[in-house]
């Protein structure tokens, strides 16, 4: 899975603008690193690797999915531990520490694997989201760049680059990320969501429905692209859709103000 926002997640520090709050308010979806088995493909086998090393991450992610999240990271140490010189259980290692909100610890595994395999696109993700979870966009912005210079089309450093692009408010060139990674794969949920989001940031709400719309329509879409759909409707006027977000979590407090923010059409519920 792409890195993929969700609005109405604590942001992790302050910003400057409006905008720039909502903008935050992004990060938690889009930044939970993979939980699928799917996730960490794309990484080079830079060094031996433990026979049982893909079946204790298939396992953990298994239970991670399940919601045993102090098993999978019990799980993830043991791959990590089983197989210090394989990028890919250092990665998935230290995106569960993250998740855990073990944030020192996952980069401090991200770097001791890095100094072995500079270049890996797996560790470099994971670094490079861990920077943005810290609220260092600029960062991780020039780690997805250092990714996409040896590898242009690879997808999740395109989407990681979006992300980082927004935070810093440069929405037209995060839109032209996501674009990019969708060329690659027209299927990816991820950045799909998050040009859709990215829209409703640039003040472009019509635009964001229109890709939401059939992307919640997929019978495989995560909960959260149906949240940022009703979040684009509710800045269209759809009371209906702000009255769903109060009842899901947010405050129609919350609500009211990230829909001012957005320059909504209509009061909140």
């Amino acid at each position: 899975m792409q890195g993929s926002r969700t609005l109405g997640a604590a942001p992790p520090r302050p910003a400057a603008t409006p905008r720039a709050r909502v903008a935050w308010t992004l990060l938690a979806c889009a930044l939970s690193a993979c939980v699928l088995s799917a996730c960490g493909t794309g990484g080079t086998a830079s060094g031996p690797r433990d026979p049982d090393g893909p079946s204790r991450l298939r396992v953990a992610a298994a239970a991670e999915a399940s919601g045993q999240h102090d098993v999978a990271l019990s799980l993830y140490a043991a791959a990590a531990g089983a197989a210090p010189r394989d990028p890919e259980a250092q990665a998935r290692f230290a995106g569960a520490l993250s998740r855990a909100g073990n944030a020192a610890e996952a980069q401090a595994v991200l770097r001791r694997a890095l100094e072995r395999s500079p270049d890996d696109p797996a560790l470099l993700d994971q670094l490079g989201r861990a920077r943005l979870r810290d609220g260092a966009p600029e960062e991780a912005l020039a780690i997805f760049d250092r990714r996409l210079a040896a590898a242009p089309r690879d997808i999740r450093a395109l989407d990681g680059r979006g992300v980082a692009l927004d935070l810093l408010g440069r929405h037209a060139d995060a839109q032209a990320a996501y674009r990019a990674a969708l060329a690659e794969a027209p299927a990816a949920v991820g950045p799909a969501n998050n040009l859709g989001l990215s829209l409703l940031l640039s003040g472009r709400p019509q635009e964001a429905r229109g890709v939401l719309e059939p992307l919640a329509a997929r019978p495989n879409a995560p909960p959260r692209v149906a949240t940022n759909l009703a979040v684009a409707r509710a800045v269209l006027g759809d009371r209906d859709a702000a009255g769903g977000l109060a009842g899901g979590g947010m405050s129609q407090d919350q609500v009211a103000q990230m829909l001012q923010e957005l320059g909504a059409q209509a009061a909140a519920p």
